[in-house]
């Protein structure tokens, strides 16, 4: 009985896997001809406007390694100007980048707050940019 219900669950199963068989061997065959950087914002939630926000390159860019950012609070709140600020940092970035031949591959959003601490409104929105260029 349980075989029969493993057969009947094979097909979709396959379905599934199949189809990322072939993409992930394609880019594994590809990745020797792309160098590869990384650009990381870093935006601090931190009441009282005390966190530390920045845009961090790997390798760095154009002599930039690390570039400052507006914290999102302040000490009445969230800070619509800096967040406003911080958009148009990022969004230069990407601009210079992309004007200089990199390929937006890949974004990963991220996020982390501190637990247990028995204080609240602290943690990290961080999002990390992967850009691959032909060698």
């Amino acid at each position: 009985m349980r075989n029969h219900r493993f057969l009947r669950l094979l097909p979709l199963l396959l379905l599934l896997v199949l189809p990322l068989l072939p993409q992930r061997t394609l880019a594994q065959g590809k990745a020797a001809g792309y160098q590869y950087m990384q650009m990381t914002t870093i935006e601090s939630i931190v009441a009282g406007g005390l966190g530390r926000s920045r845009v961090l390159f790997t390798p760095e860019f154009k002599g930039t390694k690390e570039a400052q950012m507006e914290n999102l609070f302040s000490l009445t709140g969230i800070n619509i100007g800096n967040v406003k600020t911080n958009e148009e940092t990022i969004l230069r970035y990407l601009s210079e980048v992309t004007e200089d031949g990199w390929e937006l591959f890949q974004v990963t959003p991220l996020t982390q707050t501190l637990q247990n601490t028995g204080t609240t409104g602290q943690g990290i929105f961080l999002t990390r940019y992967t850009f691959r260029k032909a060698k």
